[in-house]
This record gives C-alpha cells, structure tokens and sequence, in this order.
C-alpha cells in the first residue's frame, strides 16, 4: 500500500513536499529557485508528487509555480484529481500546460498513454486512483461537473461512442483477446458519460433527440453484455429523466413546442405553421412511459381520471337498464313469441354490446387491483378497508355477470329441448293425422 520512496527522501524533499501539502508558498517559490538539485518529482510515502499533494489540498498558487517546472510529471493524475474533487480554477490552470497544448492528451487515457512510455500518468502500484481507461471528459460527465465540461469541450475534448458490441475490427478483437472485462469496463464508462446530463446537455445540438436514441441503445445493449446489465438499464433510465427534466424546466407553451418539434422543418400553411412533434413520435416510439404519463401522475389528474371512470360506468348501467324501466306484462313463466302463448317456456337473449362494455370495465378494475396486491402485498391491502370494499363490489358484480351467463346457458339449453319436442310432435301429426291425442 504504501510506497518505499519516502526512506530515500532528503531533507530538502521532504521539507519541500511538506510545503506543497500545506501551502507554504514563499517555502515552495524559494526551493524552486534556489535548490536546483531538488527533484519537483520526488514521491512522498503515498507515491504522491508535490503537484499531487498541492491539487488534493486545492492550493492554486503552488500548483501554478509548479507547472512552470520543465519535465514535471503526473500532469496527467493532477488533471483527473482536479476534476474528481471540482476545483474548476485548478483545472484551468493545468490545461494551460504546454502538455496539453495540441489537445492530443485530452483525448487519450491512462492505458493509451502508457504505450507513449512516458511518465504523464502513473502506473505502478502507487500510481492514478482512476481508472486506466478513463479520460479527464469521461471523468468530469461522471462527476457531473458542468462548468469544467464546458471547459474541455472548448478545448477540443469528445467523447468517443463506443464500437458496436459485435464489432470485428483488429482493435475490438485485440482488446477481447487480452481482457475482454476490461474491454466492457471501458465500454460502460464511455457511455456513462455519454449518459451525463452535464454531457448531453453541453455536448449536442439536440440534446433531446441524442438522449432518446442513446436511451434506446442502452436499453438495447442491457439485454446484450450481462456483466453490466443493470447499469445499462439505469442509464437508460437517466437519459429519460434527462428528457422529462427538460420538460420541467420549460417556461412557457413555445419552449415546449420546441423540445417536442426538434431541429426540423414544419408544415407551412400560411402565415401559420403546424407543429410537427417529432420528438414526441419519438418517445412513443422508444415507449418513454414516464415521459408520456407525468402529468397523469399528479393526484387532480388521478382523481379526474377515476371520476370520469365511474361516471362512464354508471351510465353504461342506467342506458343497459333503460328497456326494463316500462315493465313487462307477462307471467313469471311466460315470453312472447311469434306465435300463440307458450307456457312453462323459458328464454334469455344474448349478451349485448353495452353488456360486454360493462364487463370490460369490470375486468380492467379486477386487473387494476390484482396489480394492488402484487405491489402493496396482501397483508398491506387488506389493512386499508377501502380497498376491501372496492374488491367487494367487483366480486358482485363478476358474481352477477356468472349468474347472467349460467341462466344463458341452462335457457338455451331448456329451449332446445322443448324445439326437439315441439319438431317432434310436428312430425307426429303429419305422419298420423290432426286426430292425434297426446
């Protein structure tokens, strides 16, 4: 864990060192100008350099009188030390370094520099806290920094979209070949900055259209590489939260038109032009469920929503109710037909189309408290009387409709029978005459 160099310290390096940890300036400005065998590179216990120590304690002054230095090392580790802990004046500071005059190191990360064989990172056992395959903008999406964000994008920075999961090319299969959980691990940091909302935001000129389709993509590739399943799935997640958060951050109908419409041409008709919603047919596309279903989350909707149920409800009842509101003059036993009164003969008709609304209703409700159950568990549902009385009245009503279908079916059964009969004896007069006697 800790590092052998601090046994081979001179005085004059741990004095030095000790400065740069606390801030001694004036101790710091004088060693570096007139102890010319000081080496600015010396590690101390930790494996930690000065310009390390000065960074972690968010010492400006030194850290800028060392990065005037010639051959400083681990410019690299302040930079992504810089970034974790959100020192925006530090990181300046450091990208102004001639190392990152080209913008070539902002792009590169630990494990690709290490093939430069230079000592910009660390790599042995007292080296970077970070991971190897992680770059400073990786790094600042992942702490959603998005002052520094917009610094390295100034400068040139991007992130890389990784290559597909069955890609062949020589680097995908290089990087299977010789860890291939170290080739998913530099995967799924990639895209959790892509997934930053300090990233997407900052990064994209249509934030909105990037974050749906990348959600898609991570939804996609969570069903793919299982090592990383449920971070997939968050991200996923995130770029959808990212979308509604944009929503909540409109002021005004004409900033929601132009989320929702995104970068494209509208239908002109006139002076007037018709919105085209793109961005919507999108999310009903991708299935952004809680992007189509906030506003139906708010308790005034929920109610308004189940009023207008029921009211729909009732009034199925009242118009399937309406043609027996005039009575019916007929024994208990007796129907009407065509012909003469038949009695002791029983018919029931069909069930009608307002009765199968009805029992559609009264299906989806069961449903809806199946659901209940699942979620609050049986003991929490039967715990809240209201709920016993909703499950109450739907077992009713399912009880009435069995009865409905049971009485069906026993009259058509009973009518059958009795047209056997009535054919029967039909075919009985005409074989032996009008002057048969039953």
């Amino acid at each position: 864990m800790f590092s052998d160099g601090s046994t081979s310290l001179s005085i004059e390096e741990e004095r030095f060192l000790d400065a740069a940890e606390y801030g001694n300036v004036p101790v710091v400005q004088k060693m570096l100008e007139e102890c010319h065998s000081l080496n600015v590179n010396c590690v101390d216990y930790m494996g930690q350099n000065a310009l390390q120590l000065a960074v972690a304690n968010e010492h400006l002054e030194i850290t800028e009188l060392l990065l005037n230095k010639e051959n400083l090392s681990r410019v690299g580790d302040a930079l992504l030390l810089a970034i974790s802990k959100g020192y925006v004046r530090i990181v300046e500071a450091i990208l102004s370094h001639p190392a990152f005059a080209e913008g070539k190191r902002l792009a590169t990360s630990p494990s690709q520099s290490e093939l430069q064989q230079d000592d910009f990172y660390a790599y042995d056992e007292d080296g970077t806290r970070f991971s190897h395959d992680v770059t400073p903008i990786i790094l600042a999406a992942h702490c959603q920094e998005y002052e520094i964000v917009h610094t390295l994008l100034r400068k040139g920075a991007r992130i890389e979209r990784p290559h597909d999961y069955f890609c062949k090319c020589n680097d995908c299969n290089q990087k299977q070949k010789h860890d291939s959980f170290s080739h998913s691990r530099s995967r799924i940091n990639a895209y959790k900055g892509l997934a930053s909302p300090a990233y997407l935001s900052l990064s994209s000129e249509d934030p909105v259209m990037t974050a749906l389709e990348l959600s898609n993509e991570l939804a996609v590739l969570a069903n793919i590489e299982k090592e990383f399943k449920n971070d997939y799935k968050k991200l996923s997640m995130q770029c959808k939260d990212f979308v509604v958060g944009l929503l909540d951050l409109c002021r005004n109908t004409e900033e929601v038109e132009a989320i929702l419409n995104g970068d494209v041409e509208t239908l002109q008709s006139g002076d007037h032009s018709r919105p085209n919603l793109s961005r919507l047919k999108l999310v009903i596309k991708y299935e952004v469920k809680k992007f189509m279903g906030k506003i139906m989350r708010g308790p005034f909707m929920k109610f308004v929503a189940h009023a207008a149920s029921f009211t729909i409800f009732l009034g199925l009842l009242v118009m399937n109710a309406a043609d027996r509101f005039e009575g019916t003059k007929l024994l208990p036993n007796e129907t009407s037909t065509n012909n003469a009164k038949q009695l002791f003969r029983m018919k029931t008709s069909c069930f009608s189309w307002m009765e199968m609304l009805i029992i559609s209703w009264v299906i989806g409700m069961i449903w809806a408290e199946c659901k209940e159950i699942w979620t609050q568990g049986p003991k929490e549902y039967l715990f809240e009387l209201w709920n016993t009385l909703d499950f109450g009245m739907l077992e009713i009503f399912a009880a009435s409709f069995i009865a409905r279908f049971m009485a069906f079916w026993h009259a058509s059964k009973a009518q059958s029978i009795i047209d056997a009969n009535d054919t029967l004896k039909d075919l009985t007069k005409v074989t032996l005459g009008d002057n048969v006697k039953y």
